[in-house]
């Protein structure tokens, strides 16, 4: 198959202390990663994804204004699974990728940005980087607090959060408690206390600025 030449970002994640996870553990959280995968493709059938060695993961995204928001999702997810579960992802956007039918034999800047990142993260768990230099300086002091904000969720936030940015018409909060089988008040004190409203305007912030970009 020849090779595609576009503009792509790339999230690559592992696991916080995956080998302290039981069997059943482990077990949810493939499943997990599977379901976020497969709901990523459904919002793009280009996306593309992999799971290896069990406990990294990687997605290519077409639609890379929505690439904060996959890695958000992404967080959330295997967050709302419980106190032991956690991931660190490294994201990047940049141009003229290699693709292949294969993930692992798809080469390109987004690729080894992300890659790279994954590999040199320490004191924090998300990471952001492009081949835009104002890009990344712009998100960069901001990618910090969200992952301030991100670490710091409890699982129920977690949970609560999740679906208000799975869904493309953003719920209302009864919707959301319907949704969840939870009570509205629950819902309404769970979204406040996640910091919803700003995460929710830093991804659209991020969203607008790369549309704004001249990626080919």
């Amino acid at each position: 198959m020849e090779p595609i030449f576009k503009s792509i970002a790339v999230i690559s994640g592992d696991i916080v202390s995956s080998t302290k996870l039981n069997a059943k553990q482990y077990e949810q959280l493939i499943l997990c990663i599977k379901d976020v995968q497969k709901w990523i493709t459904t919002t793009n059938r280009a996306n593309a994804h992999s799971i290896e060695r069990g406990d990294e993961f990687q997605s290519v995204i077409h639609d890379i204004e929505e690439a904060l928001r996959y890695t958000i999702i992404y967080r959330l997810a295997i967050k709302a699974l419980g106190k032991a579960f956690d991931c660190r992802i490294s994201f990047a956007i940049a141009a003229n990728a290699d693709l292949r039918s294969s993930i692992s034999e798809s080469m390109g800047e987004a690729f080894v940005l992300s890659g790279r990142g994954l590999k040199g993260i320490k004191n924090q768990r998300l990471l952001f980087n492009s081949d835009k230099p104002t890009l990344t300086e712009q998100f960069d002091l901001l990618f910090k607090y969200l992952d301030k904000q991100l670490t710091e969720l409890t699982a129920r936030q977690c949970e609560v959060m999740l679906p208000m940015f799975q869904n493309q018409q953003e719920l209302s909060i009864s919707e959301l408690a319907e949704q969840l089988d939870i009570a509205t008040a629950t819902a309404s004190k769970s979204l406040k206390a996640s910091g919803w409203s700003l995460i929710k305007a830093l991804n659209l912030k991020f969203n607008q600025q790369v549309m704004a970009l001249n990626y080919d």
